[in-house]
């Protein structure tokens, strides 16, 4: 029995699928399937059965999930004790964040951190978000930064503010006030940021309300490039205010706010189980000072509550 089997089953309780349960272990569906049936084998017991299109854990899986996630806390609690006695002179601060906040959040709060705790190496990584999460889950990385929530069991989620999404155009742009507006902004070009699921919804939710079909001429996953094709009057687009927030009062970028106003929490998310590192609990102190720190606080505000 090994801990990434005993991560598989807990994978597929929580998502009910070998293909979601893969997704989330950045494995294949197969592989996860192997791994299940490895775990199936030398127990004799059959750990999960078909319900309708979905899999539910047996009674045997459900027992069988309980230990293995009183395993893996004890499995994480051992490797975090123990990386942090071979580093003990110098802590190591493992982060991980999507390539915008690696570039806009990320820095700002690694020199309030470094310039606290200055021997602490930090180890980077910039990916997509399902990469950051399998990080995160098999502890090449101790705590990303991205937007809220992402509700797994198995993740601890910390929310340091909140921010609302615009509409951006360029200042060329013109748009009459009143009831017309919103039904110009859909006929215009849009540029569609691609990050993640929390983003996705908000752009799902914003398409409900305004009734909006809009003409997706390209998806682009950089918001500095995104921002540049809107200054050049490619499209239009829609994005977090604290990222746009700076060029709309400078005047390169115009902001239209949507109809309906939606807040979401930007934040920490760490491993629920297992020691909290000395570099990880220095950051998440700091972190929570964003206001001193964070050149986009005037555009960000508190968090909104957990639910």
């Amino acid at each position: 029995m090994e801990v990434g089997q005993l991560r598989a089953i807990l994978a597929l309780r929580d998502s009910a699928s070998l293909t979601e349960a893969g997704t989330h272990l950045h494995l294949s569906p197969s592989a996860v399937f192997w791994r299940v049936r490895q775990l199936e084998e030398e127990l004799g017991k059959k750990l999960y059965q078909h319900a309708g299109k979905q899999l539910r854990l047996t009674r045997a899986g459900e027992k069988l999930a309980d230990e293995a996630q009183k395993i893996i806390e004890a499995h994480d609690t051992v490797l975090t004790s123990f990386r942090e006695s071979a580093t003990a002179r110098r802590p190591i601060l493992r982060i991980g964040c999507g390539p915008y906040g690696s570039a806009a959040v990320v820095p700002h709060l690694l020199r309030a951190v470094l310039a606290e705790h200055p021997t602490t190496e930090v180890h980077l990584t910039s990916a997509d978000d399902l990469c950051l999460l399998n990080g995160l889950r098999v502890g090449t990385i101790d705590v990303i930064l991205m937007s809220l929530p992402m509700n797994e069991a198995e993740l601890f989620e910390e929310p340091l503010w909140s921010y609302e999404q615009v509409f951006i155009f360029p200042p060329s742009l013109y748009l009459e006030e009143g009831n017309g507006t919103f039904a110009h902004l859909k006929e215009q070009a849009f540029i569609r940021y691609r990050r993640g699921p929390v983003v996705e919804t908000s752009f799902h939710e914003l398409c409900d309300d305004l009734g909006f079909e809009p003409n997706v001429v390209m998806e682009n996953d950089g918001v500095d490039s995104i921002k540049e094709f809107v200054r050049l009057g490619v499209g239009i687009s829609f994005l977090p205010l604290w990222a746009v927030g700076e060029e709309s009062h400078q005047g390169t970028l115009r902001i239209l706010y949507p109809p309906t106003r939606r807040l979401r929490n930007y934040g920490l998310i760490c491993r629920s189980s297992g020691l909290k590192p000395t570099a990880v609990a220095n950051l998440w102190e700091i972190a929570h000072r964003w206001r001193q720190w964070w050149p986009s606080a005037p555009y960000a505000q508190a968090p909104l509550p957990q639910s």
